[in-house]
């Protein structure tokens, strides 16, 4: 997520589209919704930015040693080099570290209460 101050600009780390897509397709395969679903999550990921996993490759093994679950590294790595305002997320694995190098790790309720003016970015 880019740009708490101005617009909400999303950024989306490729590692993470493509988990999306495969846990979604596997756990509901047979699913009637699931084309729906598919297509409504096309939508999402369009409206955003896609980090591409060259642009982030290079920095996944330094965050594999400092994260718990290791599949959580490229998440990390794409957050510091797109240069995000927050990485949000409601993996306890990352939530843990309340930063990732600079960058505040937020749950999606911390996120809306910043949209809305509730609180400031920690």
């Amino acid at each position: 997520m880019r740009s708490l101050e101005g617009e909400l600009a999303l950024v989306f780390a490729e590692d993470v589209i493509e988990e999306v897509y495969t846990v979604l397709q596997d756990s509901f395969a047979e699913h009637p919704d699931l084309p729906t679903a598919l297509m409504f999550l096309e939508t999402i990921f369009g409206a955003g930015e896609l980090v591409g996993r060259r642009e982030y490759r290079a920095e996944v093994e330094g965050w594999t040693r400092r994260i718990r679950d290791h599949e959580d590294a490229p998440l990390a790595a794409a957050s510091v080099v797109a240069e995000v305002d927050a990485l949000v997320t409601g993996d306890k694995d990352l939530l843990v570290l309340k930063q990732v190098g600079i960058i505040p790790v937020l749950r999606t309720k911390e996120l809306l209460e910043l949209i809305d003016g509730r609180s400031k970015v920690p």
